[in-house]
């Protein structure tokens, strides 16, 4: 039994993700050499890395890391390296070297910054977690995977990432005996690995189911528990023959040892159980024949037959088949010192039944000194552990006060930011009253600029109204002067039509006039005077008003009409024919007219009266 569990442990520990078969990977290396893109080289790096990583070639898996990030780099492809980084933590993690790996790790953190991609900041926190799983701190590994899977449960793309999760929170569940949780993570494990497509994950998952179902078994002891074990083993060695090529033979030598494991479980070994266990334990023997680092799973099938063997009472076939598995554990270094221990605890037994003592004391020595081995490879195991743990608390510590340095920076920070608010705040408000002041000082300045604008406004609106009544007032004296040159031009006219019509009256008393000469020619003298009366009226409305600022004696209505007819150019006949007067009554009448004006003698009165009114 003890056999039984210890490789139970090395399946789930160890083999999250086995490689496939050498034709595949074969297949993968020629696809390198092709000329295939960027992407599918990637693929193919990340395939061959697990692989060689699993199968604990790494040598082999750290060449390919280095051809994957210098790919990665020419291609500034961050996730790629990031992916890249975390195969090499990984593989430094299984070969303990814990304190190479935060190094890594920050390397990892520093490049999944670079890009927007949400996957490299996820394998990131992977390796993280690895770390703190490698470390033992099962509580922390929950916490970080916790964090991330609902970020991966969004993502598609990282299916197999999320089975790989969830077989994590299984191992931890499983190692703390909770039975309820382990099933639920390892039902989710088989749910995504399905979808994955991967069927070496899906074989791991069958297997993760088994324990899960042997929890009950072990408490119960039903057979129809044990039958349920049986049925996902069986499942997962099933996986090899349904899919030729997806399932490596490491992969499958391991699920057929676990089904040889719990066969031995039954009360009772019916012959056709033993028939099952035999061919599982030869079959795992020719799959393991021709590889190498399978040195446990052999010695592991050659426990199983010896068990069969001793019970069947034939003990010099089961020592055979011990001293083969104690040879070929031999063969590898590190020996697995649990599995040797348990091979040279058989053989101690086996002697010691056949009253061999001296060889049974031989072995018995074999057994302390492999326990001693494995006590200080564990204390040195533990050693590195601890002072991994110790580096990696002591960082945490680091990072946490300068997390709270960071925090106590920024307090002060927005201690002299809200200091220098409160200071502008209250420039502002200074600022504030002084502009109210200033403005309120502009304001009554510029009301008592309005109310002295409004006080001249009023003057001189004043002065305006002054000026207009001034206005109208000479307007209507204008208008009465030129009412009066109405007048006096109609008194004009008037008086011609008399002077005319008394013409008439005297030519029409002449037999021999000519009517119509008549009409005509008055028409002629109407049309004239009219002009005349225009021009007056018109074109020297202040006439009469000019006149009698001139004279030096008062002037009366005749002389006003004698003053027109010169101004407007009339010779003293027609003014004489005008008037119906004398020609000497007209030039004595110019003559008093001058005399009236202060007019020398030789100057003549219509020059006079054009200077007046050409001023």
């Amino acid at each position: 039994m003890k056999l039984q569990f210890y490789f139970l442990y090395f399946i789930f520990f160890t083999c999250i993700l086995c490689p496939a078969q050498n034709a595949f990977i074969d297949k993968l290396k020629n696809q390198l050499k092709s000329n295939s893109s960027a992407e599918e080289k990637f693929k193919v790096y990340n395939e061959l890395t697990e692989y060689y990583r699993v199968s604990d070639q790494y040598p082999v898996a750290e060449k390919y890391i280095q051809e994957q990030l210098k790919l990665a780099k020419s291609e500034h492809n961050y996730t790629e390296e990031v992916k890249a980084m975390v195969q090499n933590g990984i593989i430094k993690l299984n070969q303990s070297q814990y304190d190479k790996v935060p190094l890594l790790m920050d390397a990892a953190n520093a490049t999944a910054q670079k890009t927007n991609d949400k996957i490299a900041s996820l394998y990131a926190s992977y390796l993280n977690i690895y770390y703190n799983n490698a470390l033992g701190e099962s509580e922390n590994t929950m916490k970080l995977i916790q964090k991330i899977l609902p970020q991966v449960e969004k993502l598609p793309s990282e299916i197999l990432l999320n089975a790989k999760l969830n077989y994590l929170l299984y191992g931890i569940h499983s190692e703390w005996n909770d039975a309820k949780n382990a099933t639920l993570y390892a039902q989710k494990a088989v749910e995504l690995a399905q979808k994955s497509g991967n069927k070496n994950m899906l074989s791991s998952a069958y297997s993760a189911m088994a324990v899960c179902y042997y929890f009950p078994y072990e408490k119960t002891g039903d057979v129809k528990d044990l039958e349920r074990v049986i049925g996902m083993c069986k499942k997962a060695v099933a996986l090899y023959q349904q899919f030729p090529g997806q399932v490596s033979a490491h992969a499958h030598a391991l699920a057929l040892l676990n089904l040889a494991n719990y066969y031995l479980s039954y009360p009772i070994i019916t012959p056709e159980i033993r028939k099952e266990i035999q061919d599982k334990a030869n079959e795992i023997l020719n799959l393991t024949r021709h590889t190498t680092l399978n040195q446990g799973i052999q010695a592991g099938a050659l426990g199983i037959l010896s068990n069969l063997a001793t019970r069947d009472q034939n003990d010099a076939l089961s020592e055979q088949y011990l001293l083969k598995a104690e040879q070929i554990l031999l063969t590898q270094k590190p020996v697995y010192y649990h599995v040797m221990i348990n091979v040279v605890t058989d053989l101690s037994k086996l002697y010691e039944k056949q009253k061999n003592y001296q060889k049974a004391y031989e072995y018995q020595a074999k057994v302390t000194e492999y326990n001693n081995l494995l006590y200080n490879e564990g204390q040195a195991e533990t050693a590195k552990r601890l002072e991994a743990q110790f580096q990696s608390k002591k960082k945490e510590a680091e990072l946490k006060v300068l997390t709270e340095k960071t925090l106590s920076l920024k307090k002060e920070k927005f201690l002299y930011i809200g200091l220098g608010l409160i200071g502008l705040i209250g420039a502002f408000f200074m600022f504030r009253s002084y502009h109210y002041k200033l403005r309120y000082s502009i304001e009554r300045e510029k009301k008592l600029n309005t109310e002295k604008h409004e006080a001249e406004m009023l003057v001189k609106l004043k002065e305006e109204e002054r000026a207009r009544l001034k206005a109208e007032q000479e307007l209507l004296t204008l208008k009465q002067q030129k009412l009066q040159s109405e007048v006096l031009a109609n008194q004009l006219h008037i008086q011609h039509k008399n002077e005319v019509l008394q013409q008439l009256q005297t030519q029409l008393s002449d037999a021999d006039i000519n009517i119509n000469q008549v009409v005509r020619e008055q028409n002629r003298v109407d049309n004239d005077f009219e002009k005349i009366r225009f021009t007056i009226q018109e074109l020297h409305p202040d006439f009469f008003k000019n006149i009698n600022e001139k004279a030096k004696q008062k002037l009366t209505p005749l002389d006003l009409k004698y003053c027109a007819y010169i101004y407007l150019g009339m010779d003293t006949k027609q003014i004489a024919n005008l008037l119906n007067v004398e020609p000497k009554s007209v030039r004595m009448t110019k003559y008093r007219l001058k005399k009236k004006f202060g007019l020398d003698e030789n100057i003549a009165l219509d020059t006079f009266f054009q200077g007046v009114f050409s001023e």
